[in-house]
């Protein structure tokens, strides 16, 4: 049955005598949980020392490797001896064929008391190996033999592979992601769970179910890869009630910031709801008009979400996300979400004052903000399905009907650029003398903005529909691709 080493991230070795077990039996179980997921069984976990023995019925690497607070994990070969010359005879027959024809070197660890040194054992295994290989190489071998000897037992490393490091997942308490699927909000999802946070994730629904699901797909490969110690939820929240109150009552400059309080407001309401200890968001100062200084500091002190605000990559800048994305695994999945924040694309108050952002949250209707929590969905991300979490729209199509009036929803610079064939920009269109006995499709980027207008027209008395996720979704639909 397979051996695994696993070294447990180096600050946790190091914490109180108080707090030291906890943390090592949360990682045991989360260990255990995490192979369970992944169909693994587990004979044994056992301690020595800053390590962890895992005897498993089936290749555990990889799975082992996406814990947190593993530092690295080895596969090995335990070898009883009495001296120093069995160790050596062992380790030597195990590891012919691995040198044979290449340079070589020796690596040895040793702990406890013997009558010999890390050295010793290093010198006299690779005299052993020498005749069968291309010689001893300490600089730039083709091949190592890794041995780490603890008392009366040695461990032989075969495949050796790096762990995320962090605490145990659960050790830190439960925090709330508002998560849009982007680069941002997964990856600082990530690095939170690294800290010991369980993590769940808040996602707004803007207006585009297709968005919303590819949101779902990042949460759940997220979940799989990294989150298999526990039961994540994804929770979905139709937020078009809210945007539809922003653009009726605030002036373009300041949608943006109002747009992110309320952000703030309903997860503050949520976390009271479900009991979580903080909120997570991927914002990164400057990153854009609401996440200037100022705009964060107003959006807060306005919303007062009534927990600790966490924002793991304040300091970061794009090209370090991204690259966390790519490492963690997320990017392609990621660069498939279009954004749907984006509800004022020009002229954005940078430098609002609390005070003036209060003013502006004042105008909305107060009931919509509990209105739209009390209707949240709840799904379990490892057994759940988009469909679950994101329902669609009644007010959305996959394609166009005949004889439909299409409209174009974008700037005018898009629309011109490549519009689809007869559709008119919505700046041309006198909707006093639009007729109501024909489909009203209207299309944008993501399918964010056409939903609301598709709404408001229905309240009009249109037959109106929005073209599910946009311009670029419905265009790979009709060649029958991917919308990436």
């Amino acid at each position: 049955m397979p051996l695994y080493l696993v070294t447990v991230a180096g600050e946790i070795p190091l914490k109180s005598p108080r707090t030291r077990p906890r943390l090592y039996a949360m990682l045991a179980e989360n260990i255990k949980r995490t192979l369970a997921r992944k169909g693994i069984t587990v004979s044994a976990v056992r301690f020595t020392d800053a390590k962890i023995l895992v005897e498993a019925g089936g290749d555990a690497l990889q799975a082992l490797s996406r814990v947190f607070g593993v530092h690295r994990v080895s596969e090995v070969q335990a070898i009883e001896f009495t001296s120093l010359e069995e160790l050596v005879r062992e380790v030597a027959s195990r590891s012919i064929e691995h040198v044979k024809g290449k340079r070589f070197a020796v690596r040895v660890k040793r702990s406890g008391r013997h009558g010999f040194t890390s050295l010793d054992v290093a010198r006299e295994i690779g005299a052993a190996l020498k005749p069968f290989s291309a010689g001893v190489d300490l600089e730039n071998p083709e091949v190592e033999v890794v041995v780490e000897v603890r008392g009366s037992t040695a461990y032989l490393h075969g495949r050796i592979i790096e762990g995320p490091g962090g605490l145990p997942t659960g050790s830190g308490g439960r925090a709330l992601v508002l998560f849009s699927g982007g680069f941002d909000s997964p990856v600082a999802a990530w690095l939170m769970a690294k800290r010991g946070l369980e993590v769940d994730f808040l996602h707004y629904m803007m207006g585009s179910s297709e968005v919303s699901r590819q949101a779902f797909a990042v949460a759940k490969k997220l979940a799989d890869e990294w989150l298999s110690s526990y039961d994540p939820r994804f929770i979905t929240i139709d937020f078009t009630p809210l945007i539809a109150e922003i653009e009726g009552k605030i002036e373009w400059s300041y949608r943006q910031v109002v747009l992110r309080a309320l952000m703030y407001m309903v997860a503050g309401r949520v976390a009271e709801r479900l009991g979580y200890d903080a909120l997570v968001t991927g914002e990164a100062l400057g990153q854009a008009s609401s996440q200037t200084l100022a705009n964060l500091r107003a959006a807060e002190y306005a919303a007062s979400p009534g927990c600790i605000v966490l924002r793991p990559l304040i300091g970061f800048d794009k090209e370090e996300i991204v690259g966390y994305s790519r490492r963690i695994g997320l990017y392609e999945y990621s660069s498939r979400v279009a954004e749907a924040c984006a509800i004022a694309p020009t002229h954005v108050a940078t430098r609002v004052s609390p005070e003036k952002l209060r003013e502006l949250l004042g105008r909305l209707d107060a009931g919509l903000v509990d209105k739209v929590v009390e209707e949240l969905r709840i799904v379990d991300l490892h057994t759940g399905r988009p469909e679950d979490a994101v329902p669609g729209y009644r007010e959305e199509v996959d394609s166009i009907p005949p004889d439909s009036i299409v409209i174009d929803a974008r700037s005018y610079e898009e629309y011109r650029r490549d519009a689809l064939p007869g559709a008119l920009h919505l700046s041309m269109v006198d909707f006093e003398r639009l007729p109501r006995d024909k489909p009203v499709v209207l299309y944008c980027s993501t399918g964010g903005i056409s939903l609301l207008l598709a709404r408001e027209l229905r309240g009009k008395g249109f037959k109106a529909y929005s073209l599910k996720g946009g311009i670029a979704a419905y265009r790979a639909r009709s060649r029958g691709g991917s919308s990436t």
